[in-house]
């Protein structure tokens, strides 16, 4: 049976960063041209919508917020298996503003489906749109400038009208656009570290206080105390590094986050937490923390078809590629404080070694290059990386309701 085409989603944040909505995309990455996307835009819709519907379930794949979807001009006038409150329409940026797509936009807005405006730059002809449209999707890099993104706002903006930035790469450019009115962004800018200087690296309230409380229960549960710990990549992150420090540990260094535990032991781990939660406490953009749960889940899923990744292993290199951001500080560094193996601090730093071939491919997923996957090098086919990648959504969407995300 022929491999089916991955689905791919990405966060759409608002500006506390907190997740909006997820975009939806088909799998292999489409082309930006007209031409591709009149040859192959409506099977990649179709892909998009059943993978998500069928497949792995609307709900499990967005958490309960809306989906984005391209939308081709065929599209426009299908009646969707899906509610408002679930899908947000795209209008790819090559769809002309004829008679007969107008009333399909019309009809659909009438339903109560939202419409987004794509990749739009201020093209005089696209901005037809706009006056039935409830969000604009502003394509940052194509202006040439973030400073450009604050002109065509103001250029083109109503009241009611909600302006996204995509490809929002920097911290830089999301405050840049934060600061110019834009209310949603999509892009990679919150996986970038910021760099900080003379400053305790926060931890996360909320997994400390659920550490907290499952190390005061009568009868402590090992397992349970190791995986609150490992839901939390700041806590994961501490605990080896505290399990490897030379009072503690004379041997071969420590790389899962069981050993670590058994090693330092209860008492230990609680004087800890006790010490953690007396500390200033704060959160990451909790985009962020599933998006390393994500990537611990979805290893650790991989390993269990292969011969030479190590479960546990595979979790913790996972969780902790992430890392640099959580923690605001180059990931080699972190890789050094925390004395993992030269073989998995190039995992994480160069993508060398199967697990660094696996994790570049959980990467080129996320970024929507699913194509460019090097599936000679892995020890795994496509629908086995798309059956992880569903296990790996599931667990992280029960984990996230566990931890309020």
């Amino acid at each position: 049976m022929q491999d089916r085409p991955l689905l791919a989603r990405q966060p759409i944040l608002d500006s506390n960063k907190a997740i909006y909505a997820y975009e939806l995309l088909c799998r292999p990455i489409p082309d930006a041209s007209e031409a591709w996307q009149d040859a192959h835009g409506n099977s990649a819709t179709t892909e998009v919508v059943i993978g998500a519907l069928h497949e792995i379930g609307m709900a499990l794949v967005t958490g309960g917020r809306p989906a984005f979807v391209n939308f081709t001009a065929d599209f426009l006038s299908i009646d969707l298996p899906l509610s408002p409150d679930e899908m947000v329409i795209e209008l790819l940026e090559h769809i002309p503003a004829t008679d007969k797509n107008i009333n399909a936009v019309t009809r659909l807005k009438q339903q109560g489906f939202r419409i987004a405006v794509d990749d739009f730059t201020g093209d005089e002809a696209q901005a037809t749109w706009l006056k039935y449209a409830d969000i604009v999707k502003v394509d940052l890099p194509a202006l040439g400038s973030p400073d450009n993104a604050g002109a065509v706002r103001k250029k083109f903006h109503r009241e009611g009208l909600l302006w996204l930035a995509e490809k929002v790469e920097t911290h830089e450019e999301f405050e840049h656009c934060k600061a110019a009115g834009y209310d949603l962004f999509q892009g990679y800018f919150f996986s970038k570290p910021v760099i900080l200087f003379g400053r305790r690296t926060p931890d996360s309230h909320l997994a400390v206080m659920q550490l907290l409380g499952a190390l005061n229960q009568e009868e402590a549960d090992f397992d349970d105390i190791v995986d609150t710990v490992r839901r939390d990549p700041q806590l994961s992150y501490r605990l080896l590094q505290m399990a490897n420090s030379p009072q503690v540990n004379h041997g071969a260094p420590i790389t899962t986050l069981q050993r670590a535990a058994t090693a330092l032991g209860l008492s230990r781990i609680r004087n800890w937490a006790n010490l953690l939660a007396l500390g200033k406490l704060s959160d990451k953009p909790a985009v962020l923390q599933q998006q390393a749960l994500f990537r611990g889940y979805l290893m650790q899923s991989l390993s269990a078809g292969t011969d030479t990744m190590e479960p546990d292993t595979a979790f913790t290199l996972g969780l902790f590629s992430l890392l640099d951001a959580m923690l605001d500080m180059p990931i080699d560094e972190v890789c050094a404080r925390v004395n993992l193996p030269k073989e998995l601090t190039q995992a994480i730093t160069e993508n060398a070694g199967v697990y660094g071939q696996h994790l570049k491919a959980l990467m080129q997923w996320e970024k929507g290059a699913a194509d460019t996957i090097d599936w000679a090098s892995l020890e795994v086919t496509p629908s086995e990386l798309e059956a992880s990648i569903e296990q790996a959504i599931h667990t992280v969407s029960q984990q996230s309701g566990d931890l309020g995300l």
